[in-house]
């Protein structure tokens, strides 16, 4: 019989390309993660790795092995989602993360209304970015991840996750209201290539969109100081230190001296999702955390209309 949580494992080595990479995202050791695929294979009875290269490659059984692990893991799911619905269902321990400015302002509100309507289910929650979040749903860590995506960048093709769309919302340029360009008529992303740049730290899909659209706009950013705190952000927008791009959703407070511009030459536009496990979304718990989720951003979407 094979061992469900090896071939798991065998999932993240795939994924991430590496035993190195697979193990870190795992929270294991190398060393553990090889000695779970050595015991994989002598379940399987076949090699599943070639380890000839630098970094691993699946041989032929083993991707078809993985490709069979997401249908696996998508009905266990479902299994453990039925099993909670006969039992009643809204007990039990829920964990759940969000990204700092999605936890302030949909993450906290929600939880404070699935506490005072279930107070049977057990709430373990932290903030997370991310690259910290979806591999910590996906080995179980998380139950529910709500995390951020960006129209400019692709969007990675998981089927062992399912998102669900809680709001959109547009990105503008943060400036100093003293900056030139404000009073010279519509702003152009193409003009600004000779501006320092506030940008997301290396690794952060926050930098990753900044670089590709100065990009699509012909040029690289100039990029003296960067942060993936928007209120470190936008305080240094605000001693003029630099420019960015900004959500209405980190705008939670007053900066006197900055300004959002919306681009006159590119869409930007944010969405912010929920993340489950798939097979996992019919579970009374998740159900009622998505719920409380959507209605929450639905409220912090229409206050950021209204206050832009």
């Amino acid at each position: 019989m094979l061992n469900v949580n090896r071939m798991r494992i065998l999932r993240e080595v795939a994924s991430h390309g590496s035993i190195a990479a697979a193990a870190e995202a795992l929270y294991m050791t190398p060393s553990g993660v090889s000695q779970q695929m050595t015991a994989l294979e002598r379940e399987a009875g076949v090699g599943l790795l070639d380890r000839s290269h630098r970094s691993v490659r699946l041989t032929s059984a083993g991707e078809r092995l993985v490709s069979r692990t997401e249908q696996v893991l998508a009905v266990l799911e479902e299994a453990q989602a039925d099993l909670a619905a006969v039992a009643g269902g809204l007990a039990g321990r829920l964990s759940i993360c969000a990204f700092p400015t999605a936890a302030r302002a949909i993450l906290v509100p929600a939880l404070k209304h699935i506490r005072a309507a279930n107070p049977g289910i057990e709430l373990r929650v932290s903030d997370l970015e991310p690259e910290e979040s979806i591999p910590a749903l996906k080995v179980g860590e998380m139950d529910v991840v709500v995390t951020y995506e960006f129209d400019h960048l692709p969007t990675p093709r998981d089927p062992g996750v399912e998102r669900i769309i809680l709001m959109h919302e547009p990105m503008y340029v943060a400036m100093h209201r003293d900056h030139a360009s404000i009073a010279s008529g519509p702003l152009r992303i193409a003009d600004l290539a000779d501006e320092d740049w506030v940008v997301g730290r290396d690794g952060s899909p926050f930098l990753e969109i900044q670089v590709r659209v100065a990009n699509e706009a012909g040029f690289e950013p100039k990029i003296p100081f960067q942060s993936n705190d928007y209120q470190v952000i936008l305080a240094a927008v605000q001693a003029d230190l630099g420019i960015a791009l900004v959500p209405p959703l980190a705008m939670f407070k007053e900066y006197p001296d900055v300004v959002l511009r919306e681009p006159a030459d590119t869409e930007i536009n944010r969405r912010i999702v929920a993340v489950v496990r798939a097979g996992s979304r019919q579970s009374p718990a998740i159900a009622t955390a998505l719920e409380a989720l959507s209605a929450a951003a639905q409220t912090a979407a229409a206050r950021d209309v209204n206050a832009f």
